[in-house]
């Protein structure tokens, strides 16, 4: 088994239940259990068009198998989700990225690993720090809390929604 720490993304239809199904499915994959899942995030859109808000938040999961064969398990769930591919950086319904492994790397076309943007985006960020283990991650010889506290031209904004283990609820965050 190996541990993958996956950035969940929706800005298409109804983004709460794009994330909400999207973390039901990794649960229902034979080969992975779902660990812990951070708070969820609105964050305004990096590049592409001009689009809606997203819903971001970050998973961690035990995975029994390849870092590829769990990139097309996710690309899966995202095609049941009804994502389509028809611009960079453009809306989607969900978008699930594999943003690191603390025991695995890749490197080729189709996978990078760690994310390749992993130190840029306050929003995969933030909510990855809250997950077991994160605050042990050091990337290009900076922890993740150092890359944090570089990102000052983003915001990001914790939401009242929480995921409960079946599905994504309205939190009563005082």
């Amino acid at each position: 088994m190996i541990l993958v720490y996956l950035g969940l993304g929706s800005n298409l239809g109804q983004p709460l239940r794009h994330l909400a199904s999207g973390l039901q499915a990794l649960q229902n994959l034979p080969n992975a259990s779902l660990i812990a899942v951070s708070s969820i995030y609105s964050t305004k859109p990096i590049g592409g068009p001009k689009q809606d808000d997203y819903f971001n938040l970050v998973a961690l999961i035990a995975y029994s198998g390849t870092l590829e064969q769990a990139l097309t398990d996710c690309q899966a769930i995202e095609n049941n989700n009804l994502r389509v591919r028809n611009e960079h950086w453009g809306p989607r319904t969900l978008d699930i990225d594999l943003l690191y492994s603390p025991s695995e790397v890749s490197n080729t076309v189709s996978l990078e690993v760690p994310h390749p943007r992993l130190t840029e985006r306050l929003f995969v960020l933030s909510p990855l720090l809250e997950l077991p283990e994160a605050d042990t991650i050091s990337i290009n010889s900076k922890t993740l809390q150092e890359w944090t506290a570089l990102q000052h031209s983003q915001q990001i904004q914790s939401t009242c929604y929480q995921w409960n283990g079946k599905d994504i609820v309205e939190s009563n965050k005082e």
